[in-house]
């Protein structure tokens, strides 16, 4: 066997494989063992017809043709080991490029690459802010509004009202060919003054001050010209038509926040139990934002500064990752992907190209970037605290509501068990990167020597040679 191998600028490798005659033969006659195995000749039992009554009763080109099949599947790991070829995803038979000799191509990707910059003269200053009292306030207030109970009115709306409405709206100035319906007839609701001037209030901050004074059945048009950075880019510095049909108008009756209130949660016997859990969850949301905000950039520098390589094929495997994760959850509000797509005024091609392609880039970046910090700082788990994140995993598993576990199959359990050991090994790599991007892990390299080097010279002064004390100042004894 003969092996050239042509490296691609996709990470890929072309492997082209010449066989010999003698090794052909062997394998044309396990082929026409198979055919004669897999097809009636008539005076042999299945397998035993002879080679040349294989080949006059299918010919030449049906021998070659499972031949190479047979070959492919044969030899390819071969072919791999002698090419020096070590595949990041399966392979495939590009090509037969002769069949005398028989030559083969095959284009291969290889496993991902990545060279890590100086990673660790990367600095960046971590403080998570910390949880203010209007976020408390705004927390407890939201908590309130869920519990309230609504009553319809008469009156026109007005701020704290719950207000039920249609929207429809469209561009005033759509480019050639372009459809111009950027919703239509959406039913919305909303809580008049409960995310006003927010980037929160949909569709625009300040909309819902727009429903101020109408009442139930009536409409109202209104225009609006977001901004240049607005988070929809094919809004920005467009200007849309609104038109609003108003269907209800509800009352809200807020609950008291007391301790009365705060024991309707089931778990909190006073107002301040339930504030104090408040703050907690709150103190873990903002940490958790933080963490994200800093760890993107954080690695977002570092793979700017690195060499990363991935054949296609393993961009694939995981826009079709993030495809299957959005159909799950779409299935959970009774949603499929292409009814989605209508709803959000886009198609299947642009939503790829605009949305999946760029997390997918991202998400794959930042995961070999992770794996090759693990190889690098060395990363490893003690048994203890892979058995702490299983066994916890699979508690809180057991605890949940309507867990039977006669229906949980041992692959189940083992993959949520990988799932925990997985997410500890990776929160364990950005602790070490989160110490060497503020410095910490330098201090705490630099505290043993300075200590060692303290204890010597400590110890060089306390003796002379040869057991003596030695004076502190030679030059003070006369």
């Amino acid at each position: 066997m003969k092996i050239e191998t042509q490296p691609r600028e996709d990470h890929q490798v072309k492997i082209i494989a010449e066989f010999d005659a003698e090794t052909m033969e062997g394998f044309k006659r396990r082929a026409a063992r198979k055919i004669s195995q897999e097809t009636r000749i008539p005076g042999f039992r299945p397998g035993k017809a002879p080679y040349d009554i294989v080949r006059r009763t299918y010919g030449d080109d049906a021998i070659q043709k499972q031949a190479i099949e047979i070959l492919v599947d044969d030899q390819y790991s071969k072919i791999l080991d002698e090419a020096g070829v070590k595949p990041g995803a399966p392979g495939a038979l590009e090509d037969i490029l002769s069949t005398d000799p028989v030559k083969l191509s095959f284009i291969v990707p290889l496993a991902p690459e990545v060279t890590l910059g100086d990673y660790k003269a990367i600095r960046k200053e971590y403080e998570a802010p910390a949880v203010t009292e209007e976020q408390i306030d705004e927390y407890l207030r939201r908590l309130q509004t869920s519990y309230a109970t609504a009553e319809p009115v008469e009156h026109p709306a007005e701020k704290g009202d719950l207000v039920y409405y249609m929207l429809s709206g469209h561009l005033t100035q759509p480019a050639e060919g372009e459809d111009a319906e950027v919703i239509k007839d959406g039913p919305a609701q909303v809580i008049i003054g409960e995310d006003t001037l927010s980037d929160k209030d949909w569709p625009y901050a300040g909309f819902a001050e727009e429903l101020i004074g109408l009442s139930a059945n009536a409409e109202k048009t209104v225009k609006h010209t977001f901004a240049e950075d607005d988070k929809d880019e094919k809004l920005r510095g467009r200007e849309v038509e609104f038109h609003i049909t108003v269907q209800s108008i509800k009352s809200l009756h807020l609950p008291e926040l007391n301790d009365e209130f705060a024991q309707t949660m089931g778990e909190f016997s006073t107002f301040e139990e339930l504030k104090a859990s408040a703050v907690k969850q709150l103190e873990a949301n903002t940490k958790h934002e933080y963490d994200e905000k800093f760890f993107d950039e954080l690695f977002e520098q570092i793979a700017s500064e690195s060499t990363i390589k991935y054949p296609p094929q393993v961009l694939e495997d995981e826009k079709e990752h993030i495809l299957e994760h959005l159909t799950e959850d779409l299935s959970k509000n009774n949603l499929d992907l292409d009814t989605y797509l209508k709803l959000i005024n886009t198609n299947r091609e642009t939503f790829m190209a605009e949305q999946v392609t760029p997390a997918a880039v991202k998400r794959l970046t930042r995961s070999l970037v992770l794996e090759e910090l693990g190889r690098a700082e060395k990363i490893e788990l003690a048994e203890a605290e892979v058995n702490n994140a299983v066994n916890g995993t699979l508690n809180q598993l057991s605890a949940t509501p309507g867990f039977n576990p006669k229906k949980v199959t041992e692959r189940v359990v083992n993959a949520i068990a990988m799932d925990a050991v997985s997410r500890l090994y990776n929160q364990r790599i950005l602790d070490r990167l989160k110490a060497i991007a503020t410095g910490e892990a330098e201090k705490a390299a630099a505290e043993p020597k300075a200590e060692a080097a303290a204890e010597s010279a400590t110890e060089a002064g306390e003796k002379a040679p040869g057991g003596e004390s030695e004076p502190a100042e030679n030059d003070a004894v006369k």
